[in-house]
């Protein structure tokens, strides 16, 4: 019998090996335990299949998600205020989500942005770097948004489900509940509001 067939290897194992990382590696890049992912690797336990996904994500070289600080802190290992500090004077290449903190945008990055950041710059000194400017204040929605919603709605001839989509909105109860005034737009959603209808603006 060969030595192949006598020990075969582990679906997430092969996975690892198509991308030549150490256990400990790839173990960091799933976000487990190295003890976590070796039970895994020598098929004494079988992973979850979130995790199988995620390894096959890797082995397929996709790994590029978009985290927010917090979490690309966690993976590299350093303090997310550097991050911060970083992405404020463009040393880390961030993009702005859906979420707000007082009115700004959350930053995110990817992964391979946090690494050439911490190779070229984490722990070096610069005499001097300019300072970018952050993301603007979004605007909030107004007193009256969901009269403005329901005239917005009218004007275009859309549905609260054709509206939801268009804004990027998770379904049309978001918008009956804007609309009914149990919940208020987000300044993020409401700046979609704004640019399918510029008139709001005013």
């Amino acid at each position: 019998m060969a030595l192949s067939e006598a020990m075969p290897v582990s679906p997430i194992r092969a996975l690892r090996l198509t991308v030549k990382l150490s256990q400990a590696e790839f173990a960091r890049r799933l976000c487990v335990s190295t003890e976590t992912y070796r039970a895994w690797d020598s098929d004494r336990r079988q992973p979850p299949s979130e995790a199988l996904d995620k390894a096959r994500t890797l082995a397929a070289g996709e790994d590029e998600q978009r985290l927010g600080l917090p979490a690309l802190a966690t993976i590299l290992g350093v303090s997310v205020y550097r991050l911060r500090k970083a992405a404020r004077d463009g040393r880390l290449a961030v993009t702005y989500g859906n979420g707000t903190v007082f009115g700004r945008p959350l930053p995110q990055s990817m992964r391979t942005a946090g690494e050439a950041y911490k190779a070229a710059s984490y722990g070096k000194r610069a005499r001097w770097m300019p300072r970018l400017e952050g993301p603007p204040l979004l605007a909030t929605a107004p007193p009256d948004y969901d009269k403005q919603l329901v005239q917005l709605r009218r004007r275009f001839g859309l549905s609260q489900a054709e509206l939801a989509e268009r804004i990027g909105a998770a379904s049309k109860a978001v918008v009956y509940q804007w609309e009914s005034r149990k919940r208020r737009p987000s300044p993020v959603l409401w700046r979609r509001v704004l640019t399918l209808s510029p008139s709001l603006r005013d």
